[in-house]
């Protein structure tokens, strides 16, 4: 049932694609190198970790979407493969107010490791794009989740999901912020993840944003277990990034 859902959603994204008017779209490639990272639910160790991401965004006459594909490798021959996608569909718009779309949202999560986890995530909800002051983007999406991982029972749960963005000249800041329910099977989780970024396009002479930084990933009792009263599984990783629009 879930996997019919996923496909249907995405032909209606597909054909709605096709008929429907883009307004702009953005693509990028990016890795990242740091240390620090909490790799598998089964171990207590954290690892340096090398990530190379393929991320798409675009907006549409029927909605948004987004989605990414990551590629993890680190220490002792650790690796995984993490996506998600999302559209969103627009069911109402706002002129000159705080709210600028009310959305209907979906979201497919899915990855699998070295390590033995894996996971298939389904993630269904409304949302709203914010007009902040100063801000290029902000939005706030709540999602009722169903879980399904090969590391627990798969209760569902809530998620609430911000995302923003702000920039000055070539200096840029955005990120995400996931706050997810617990259940008698998991704890909640909280994953704050910004990146702060400085495009060196204009000093390169190219048209197209060449940005580096660094991203920091806080992550609040990562996959939500507790393998002792003293282990909330507690992520704080830095690493450098490099990021290049297509």
């Amino acid at each position: 049932m879930k996997k019919q859902l996923l496909t249907a959603a995405i032909l209606a994204t597909a054909s709605m694609a096709v008929s429907a008017e883009q307004y702009w779209a953005d693509n990028s490639v990016s890795a990242l190198y740091g240390s620090d990272y909490t790799l598998t639910p089964n171990s207590d160790e954290t690892n340096t970790l090398t990530t190379l991401t393929l991320e798409h965004v675009s907006g549409h006459s029927w909605g948004s979407l987004f989605y990414f594909v990551d590629r993890h490798v680190g220490e002792s021959d650790f690796h995984e493969t993490y996506a998600e996608f999302s559209p969103n569909f627009t069911l109402t718009s706002f002129e000159n107010s705080f709210v600028k779309n009310i959305n209907a949202a979906f979201t497919y999560e899915f990855s699998s490791n070295s390590g033995g986890f894996s996971q298939d995530n389904y993630l269904y909800g409304v949302g709203a794009d914010l007009d902040i002051p100063g801000m290029n983007f902000a939005s706030v999406t709540y999602y009722y989740a169903q879980r399904n991982t090969n590391f627990d029972n798969g209760d569902n749960d809530h998620q609430l999901t911000l995302t923003y963005g702000w920039s000055s000249g070539n200096f840029n800041i955005d990120g995400f912020l996931d706050y997810s329910t617990g259940t008698e099977d998991h704890d909640s989780e909280m994953n704050f993840t910004p990146q702060l970024t400085y495009n060196l396009g204009p000093a390169l002479g190219t048209k197209n944003k060449v940005k580096v930084g660094v991203e920091y990933s806080y992550w609040n009792n990562k996959f939500g277990n507790k393998f002792n009263e003293d282990d909330d599984r507690d992520q704080n990783a830095v690493s450098l990034l490099l990021k290049v629009h297509l």
